[in-house]
């Protein structure tokens, strides 16, 4: 199931916008044949709250400036070449598809993400490993990065970092995905916004 997971999206042959909701359709199929349910895994409605939208953006927005100013370029210095972010040239100074593209990440790309890394993978890999969240975090980070491999091993090296901080936000808010959601939503705004001024 996690094998799935992770490589249908890169090789099923389906647009953006769309291999998200056959994920979803089967993890959902998966968890209802085992008695459980999104809720189960942290996404919950009823968890959707002010705290943790701007409680979370704060601290991505945090985060995106450390990565930007300071882990990116020390990656660089290290001797990996900078992220291929050559799938985002259509937005560089272009503020129309700018905004679609964010709003794309906002309301499918990255609350899909955070429900099948942070929410099932992670939860699968517990039930693995004794429960050990330090095992499963390791795991489900070295999972997260590889399934950005096509981004190259500098992008590759920072997002399991990335992955590690925000799998520690979901044990510090005791497994509610909105705060990973928001969190996430404003690093990539901070990252988006950087590619659109050709900064990165």
């Amino acid at each position: 199931m996690i094998a799935f997971v992770m490589l249908f999206p890169h090789y099923g042959h389906l647009p953006m916008y769309a291999y998200p909701f056959v994920v979803l359709g089967v993890i959902l199929i998966y968890l209802n044949i085992n008695k459980e349910s999104f809720s189960s895994i942290g996404f919950r409605f009823s968890d959707l709250k002010w705290k943790a939208f701007y409680t979370g953006a704060i601290i991505g927005l945090i985060y995106a400036a450390f990565h930007f100013w300071i882990l990116g370029p020390f990656i660089i210095h290290l001797g990996f070449k900078s992220a291929n972010l050559s799938d985002f040239n259509f937005i560089r100074h272009h503020f129309i598809n700018y905004i679609l593209l964010i709003l794309l990440a906002a309301v499918l790309v990255i609350p899909y993400e955070e429900i099948v890394f942070r929410g099932f993978i992670f939860n699968r890999v517990k039930a693995m490993f004794g429960k050990s969240f330090l095992i499963s975090g390791l795991i489900t980070s070295i999972l997260f990065a590889l399934y950005h491999w096509q981004e190259g091993w500098g992008a590759v090296i920072a997002i399991f970092i990335f992955a590690l901080f925000i799998t520690w936000l979901y044990k510090v808010f005791k497994g509610n995905l909105w705060y990973l959601i928001f969190f996430h939503i404003a690093y990539d705004v901070f990252m988006l916004t950087m590619i659109l001024l050709g900064k990165m």
